[in-house]
């Protein structure tokens, strides 16, 4: 709940002593279930939008009353017909709306409060209507963002619906100055996804994502989320992680009244279904995410390092024989094998109640796809004369399956209207299965190489949480929320298999004879395990108030969050020992046979030094806020929090038979302060200014030396120890109108200072390298534009721009470095543009959307080297549905455009490829 709060002492103690059974909750329907019918709502103040609990809601002439609950939402049951009810409280002027009540259909009536002193009494008709999903609608949405404290935007579950949105990650694309990255990463007011943090349910949650600070949104399957709210101004009762947005996953809520809903849909991917496509011939659970075992070490494999045992080291490591037989318990299936890719499929089934005092909520969901992807990428060098020359020129081809299955439950127990506990589970898993090859020439190897690749990778997250709710009236009105959460995610990547082939550079195509090369990546297996663990508990307690009889609310309360991560990488080769009578021309099956291993090939591990890392990052913090109405219209939030952080990344051997241990440590206390003022010019018509101090902390990964390669001839990624915060200065300014209905018109304008920011350069040379550094300062400046408005009947158009000016400042050691010694920040685009055009007749709707964004630096470019730039891109998407009854209809086109994803580097192309056009049909069927 937001900040001023309720001034209504005498109302709510009659509400705690109402009747002598206690307050009216929920379900009276047993008394006379045929007759009557339910009637449900939401009671708001009117100034800011916060829910108010134990407000006495009463229908007059008939003596019921009933009192709303935490949430500030009401139940009646009602005989068909007409009624009055009544809302009175005191410090806000009385309400009478009279409602309309249509036999054998439930209602929704939501009742907004204004205060006393400049309001009139006032009689509203309101005619009954059939509710919607309550909170997760767009009318909804917007009330939230026209009350809220901090400048905000969000986007509810029914919007997600109409535009046939999968997950997270594809609703956030049409969001004001949002763009997503690799269908996971969100980039608010174009920054890198490093500046942006992710809540659920209002808690941090660890990221599955080895090598990014923020969480892949792609996680969030949209049956599982109510909303998702991103917040671009900061508020001290939130964490001062972020730059560009704070995205808060917000899970299904508690419904008012039954539901059961339950849909399945299949898609037709026009590059993948049907096509024959490389794709691993391994695991039978593959199409839910799981692996089946099949690519785990065995249990008989040691957990020691396998290293030979020495002579003058009898007791340590492993005989010639053992380490052949440890090479030979893995499974020698290494190439991807070519079959015809099959439809996708997704379903989904929501139900709940409330039943008494008590509510229920769960969701289960479960979506499974096949796509194909041909790209061709190249990486260069610097010639002498400053001409870029490709050292690798590869066709790659990739064939991915990809699971999806997630849940998610809530029960929550209403004491009395002012007390409730709850319980939270959310939990989502993915596996992706992917098959690779990629062939092209390599001139600084001199040679032509074609390579095989298995990779299979879990990621999951689990999330459980005990929250509690409680108002006192007799403590001045006080209200304490608490929460304990704790959330596990893993990423497991159980032996990743890869096989290089060469042959000569100067052989015509049709006489290449291909051999298997003696290389780092050739004969290879990895195995990577990274377990994320974080520990929330926050509390806050608030008190309200008046001060020269406007309302005041102070709020303050501790927060420590404790995350954890482990990880631990082991490498083995299959090396070259005698390979006399051997064809280096057969397939890696014919070649690493089991009778071989030990003769032909030496089993080797080549796990390093570094292929360990543990860390801990500790925050402890305290807040300290205060929601001031100074006048009817004015509004002022204010306070700080201050933060006290500590991290520790410990890079080691896995099994410590080295004792040096890399360590990077940042300790740090800062006070983060944020200021909101918010004039509501008219009632519909608000005006925001905003100031903070941000901060933008290293990613375990970033800090960890940590060192892998992707592809030949590529570039490898290392961490940084030396890596220390950036402070983030922000100012941010909002006009913003709410013509009603699904109405809204914005114009916003933003600057930002950032001292030390963070990003990923690339140092050129023999060996390229990709690591972490922090520049001097940067700045960004900005403005947002917005427009939704239904014209008509049958048409709605929501349109919105961002423009980004970014400058960056390096440091004297990176202007020696870095080529651009004058560009934007890493992943900023100049331009965003949203688009949806939606026609509706009846129960028939057809969408239109529209998504671009500008060019952005992708790498970071060094040593003379040019920046390596993803080219700016637009995508149009179409929706249609069409509703009969309780049944609904859905067929979408995704990138109907299927535009060219183009990454250059100077004039020359680094990277190109296609998605392809994704075609879908889904049936969704609602039991209530």
């Amino acid at each position: 709940m937001s900040f001023r709060h309720l001034v209504y002492a005498a109302a709510l103690a009659g509400a705690l002593t109402a009747g002598p059974a206690g307050p009216v909750l929920a379900d009276q329907g047993s008394r006379a279930a045929d007759q009557k019918v339910r009637v449900t709502g939401v009671v708001r103040d009117e100034f800011n939008g916060i829910t108010l609990p134990g407000v006495p809601v009463e229908v007059v002439g008939a003596g019921d009353v009933t009192y709303t609950d935490v949430d500030g939402r009401y139940v009646l049951d009602l005989a068909a017909g007409r009624h009055e009810l009544r809302i009175a409280l005191e410090g806000y002027q009385e309400r009478r709306v009279a409602v309309e009540v249509p036999a054998g259909r439930r209602q929704a009536i939501d009742v907004n409060v204004g205060l006393a002193m400049t309001r009139f009494a006032e009689t509203v008709t309101v005619t009954a209507r059939a509710p919607e999903a309550d909170t997760s609608s767009t009318e909804a949405q917007l009330i939230e963002r026209q009350r809220a404290p901090v400048i905000t935007d969000n986007v509810g579950a029914q919007e997600m619906k109409r535009n046939a949105d999968s997950d997270a990650a594809a609703a956030m694309q049409r969001v004001t100055g949002l763009s997503v990255v690799d269908n996971q990463y969100v980039f608010v007011r174009g920054l890198g996804e490093r500046y942006s943090n992710t809540t659920l349910a209002g808690s941090v949650i660890p990221t599955t994502e080895p090598d990014k600070k923020v969480v892949p949104l792609d996680i969030f399957p949209t049956g599982l989320i109510d909303s998702v709210q991103v917040n671009k101004s900061y508020t001290p009762d939130r964490s001062a992680d972020f730059a560009g947005g704070l995205v808060q996953v917000v899970p299904l809520k508690l419904p008012s009244r039954p539901v059961f809903d339950l849909s399945y849909g299949f898609s037709y991917y026009e590059r993948g279904t049907g096509e024959t496509i490389p794709l691993s011939p391994l695991g039978t659970r593959d199409w839910l995410g799981f692996d089946n075992g099949v690519r785990a070490l065995p249990s008989a494999f040691p957990a020691s390092k396998v290293v030979r045992r020495g002579i003058y080291t009898p007791s340590v490591g492993f005989s010639p024989e053992e380490i052949a037989r440890f090479g030979r318990l893995l499974d020698q299936t290494w190439s991807p094998v070519g079959r015809r890719g099959r439809p996708g499929q997704n379903w989904s089934l929501v139900g709940g109640n409330r039943f008494g005092r008590l509510g229920l909520i769960g969701s289960v969901t479960h979506a499974y796809k096949e796509n194909y992807v041909e790209e061709t990428r190249r990486f260069f060098r610097l010639e002498e004369d400053g001409a870029l020359e490709a050292v690798t020129d590869y066709d790659f081809r990739t064939g991915t399956q990809k699971a999806q299955l997630g849940a998610t439950g809530t029960v929550s127990y209403q004491l009395v209207p002012s007390q409730r506990l709850s319980y939270e589970l959310f939990y989502t898993h993915s596996g992706r299965d992917e098959g690779r090859t990629f062939e092209g020439p390599n001139t600084e190897n001199n040679q032509y190489f074609r390579n095989y690749r298995l990779q299979f990778v879990e990621e999951g997250l689990l999330s459980n949480a005990v929250t509690g709710e409680h108002f006192f009236q007799g403590l001045s009105n006080s209200r304490v929320d608490w929460r304990v959460a704790h959330a596990r995610a893993d990423r497991n990547e159980p032996d990743l298999r890869e096989t290089l082939y060469q042959a000569s550079i100067t052989a015509a195509p049709s006489a290449r004879v291909f051999l298997l090369a003696d290389e780092s990546q050739s004969g290879f297996r990895m195995f990577n395990e990274l377990d994320d663990e974080t520990l929330d508990v926050q509390a806050n307690w608030s008190v309200s108030g008046t001060l020269n009889g406007l309302p005041v609310q102070v709020k303050f309360g501790p927060q420590y969050v404790n995350r954890r991560r482990d990880f631990t990488s082991r490498r083995f080769r299959y090396i070259p020992a005698n390979l006399s009578g051997v064809s280096l021309q057969g397939t890696p099956e014919q070649l690493f046979t089991t009778d071989r291993i030990g003769t032909a090939w030496r089993f080797n591990e080549e796990t390093r030094p570094v292929d360990a890392y543990d860390a801990r990052m500790e925050t402890v913090a305290f807040f300290g806020m205060a929601d001031i109405a100074l006048s009817a219209r004015a509004r002022l939030i204010g306070g700080a929090r201050v933060e006290t952080f500590r991290e520790t990344v410990n890079t080691k051997d896995p099994f410590s038979l080295f004792q040096e241990v890399v360590t990077a440590e940042i300790d740090s206390t800062d006070v983060f302060p944020g200021v909101n003022f918010v004039y509501a010019v008219r009632n519909d018509q608000n005006l925001r200014v905003s100031y903070s101090q941000t901060v933008n902390r290293p990613e375990f990964r970033e800090l960890a030396a940590f060192e892998f390669t992707d592809v030949v001839g590529n570039r490898a990624v290392r961490g940084n120890p030396a890596l220390t915060r950036a402070l983030i200065r922000n100012v941010d300014a909002r006009y913003e109108v709410f013509p009603g209905a699904r109405g809204v018109l914005a114009a916003s304008v933003f600057f930002k200072r950032f001292d030390d920011p963070i990003e990923r350069v690339i140092n050129a040379g023999a060996q390229p390298l990709a690591t972490f550094e922090n520049a001097d300062t940067a700045r960004n400046f900005g403005l947002e534009l917005e427009g939704a408005r239904q014209l008509g009947r049958t048409l709605y158009v929501s349109l919105n721009y961002t423009y980004v000016d970014s400058e960056i400042t390096l440091t004297q050691a990176a202007r020696r470095v870095q080529t651009s010694l004058a560009r934007p920040l890493a992943g900023q685009s100049r331009h965003l543009f949203n688009g949806v055009f939606e026609v509706s007749v009846g129960a028939f709707a057809s969408r239109l959307l529209v998504n671009y964004f500008g060019d952005r630096i992708a790498d970071v470019g060094a040593n003379g080297a040019p920046d390596i730039v993803e080219a700016g891109r637009g995508s149009v998407d179409w929706v249609a549905s069409y509703r009969w009854n309780r049944l609904n209809v859905r067929v979408q086109v995704d990138n109907l455009t299927d535009t060219d994803f183009r990454f250059t580097q100077g004039s020359e192309d680094q990277r190109l490829f296609r998605l392809g056009r994704t075609f879908g049909l889904s049936l969704g069927y609602s039991f209530y």
